[in-house]
């Protein structure tokens, strides 16, 4: 197996490694390795098995850190959507963060006693995941007024900023194993 400090700059990297790892990746085809058998490429060789094990150990991680952490973790490196079976198009939540979404929507229900929608809090905190997602747009399809909203949203997202760091702090401590160390990444860099 590949030496695994050697792996990945930092927990950033490891995560989307993890979250985009595909076990349904397909073996080299006999013209692809001769095709690439004299290539020098940048890549982390980790394939089939060795790429199945990393995504693994570093997702074992993620399954570590307590439920709310975690939630974060996923909602911001986990695909958010999987394609339609029938049209193709990407619509269809995935569960897994689907599950995440969820858990940060009761969550946020701690934090303040307005907002009782829970579509409308669902949708909050899915806009600080997916930026694309617009106050307006949400306050037009719950029926809220855009001022409530806007003042709840600063309320939860305020919540999930500190929230969300604290996760990203635990997760950067779990994964000090499958990154290089700092100061041989600015050592690199100097050379370089």
């Amino acid at each position: 197996m590949t030496d695994s400090t050697q792996l990945f700059k930092n927990s950033h990297e490891a995560l989307t490694f993890a979250f985009n790892y595909s076990s349904q990746q397909y073996a080299l085809s006999p013209m692809s390795k001769l095709m690439t058998a004299g290539a020098i490429g940048s890549g982390k060789g980790l394939v089939s098995q060795d790429g199945a094990g990393q995504a693994g150990f570093i997702m074992a991680e993620v399954g570590r850190l307590e439920p709310l952490h975690r939630a974060c973790i996923t909602a911001r490196y986990s695909a958010r959507f999987s394609d339609c079976p029938c049209c193709g198009h990407a619509n269809n939540m995935t569960q897994e963060y689907k599950e995440a979404i969820v858990a940060l929507r009761e969550w946020s229900t701690s934090l303040f006693a307005g907002l009782s929608l829970r579509n409308a809090r669902e949708l909050v905190v899915r806009a600080y995941f997916e930026r694309d997602l617009k106050v307006q747009a949400i306050a037009d399809r719950v029926k809220i007024p855009k001022r409530t909203l806007y003042d709840n949203k600063a309320k939860i997202w305020a919540g999930l900023n500190k929230l969300d760091h604290a996760a990203l702090v635990a997760i950067d401590v779990r994964l000090q194993k499958f990154v290089a160390p700092k100061a041989k990444i600015d050592s690199e860099k100097r050379v370089a």
